[in-house]
């Protein structure tokens, strides 16, 4: 178990407080918008943004932290039918293209996690995030946790959409990572609802 330091974590950016959770990966300064991913024990700036609430529900609104990874993406060898990526590479069904993946940063059992993260990467429901002043913590996956879980995704959209599958080889190159804060309504029973597409976990 790395070891975790009790000190005062400070803006690389304005110098405020900032707020760390054990183990979290990432944190987020409210004062200046400034986000850090945290690299053995060193801030490397990274780009946090958040959605704003697209449905209404009752119920106090926290926000949880999303990867985004930014893909492009190359079909190396596939023997199928009935395939599904065409649907992210823009509506062809060729060699590949560019996937932009929602990787949920929290904590979730793993039936709500691929439910959660595939979900989002097909509607791609975000189109103008911005920057708030919110806290947004819980960062429980780091960027290679995040890259797995995609790879993890392009496999099951295609074994699952495919007649058959016998061969499905790729490539995928990511161009960017950012943090995306996606809002959810903490509802009376326990359970949360995000306020973008409505699923519940």
């Amino acid at each position: 178990m790395s070891e975790f330091k009790l000190e005062a974590i400070k803006c690389k950016n304005c110098g405020s407080g900032l707020m760390v959770e054990i183990n979290d990966f990432v944190t987020y300064c409210t004062n200046c918008g400034s986000g850090f991913e945290i690299v053995n024990g060193t801030l490397q700036p990274i780009e946090v943004n958040f959605a704003q609430p697209a449905r209404p529900a009752e119920g106090e609104i926290v926000y949880k932290p999303f990867w985004i990874l930014k893909t492009n993406v190359t079909i190396l060898e596939r023997t199928s039918s009935g395939g599904f990526l065409k649907n992210l590479f823009g509506g062809h069904d060729g060699a590949g293209g560019a996937i932009k993946f929602y990787i949920p940063a929290f904590r979730l059992p793993v039936d709500n996690m691929r439910e959660m993260a595939s979900a989002f990467t097909i509607k791609d429901p975000v189109a103008s995030p911005q920057k708030f002043n919110v806290k947004v913590t819980g960062f429980t996956y780091g960027r290679e946790d995040a890259l797995k879980i995609a790879e993890f995704l392009l496999i099951s959209f295609e074994a699952e959409k495919s007649d058959t599958m016998k061969t499905f080889r790729y490539d995928i190159k990511v161009d960017s990572y950012e943090i995306l804060g996606i809002p959810f309504y903490k509802l009376s029973n326990g359970t949360m609802r995000d306020a973008i597409i409505g699923l519940s976990v």
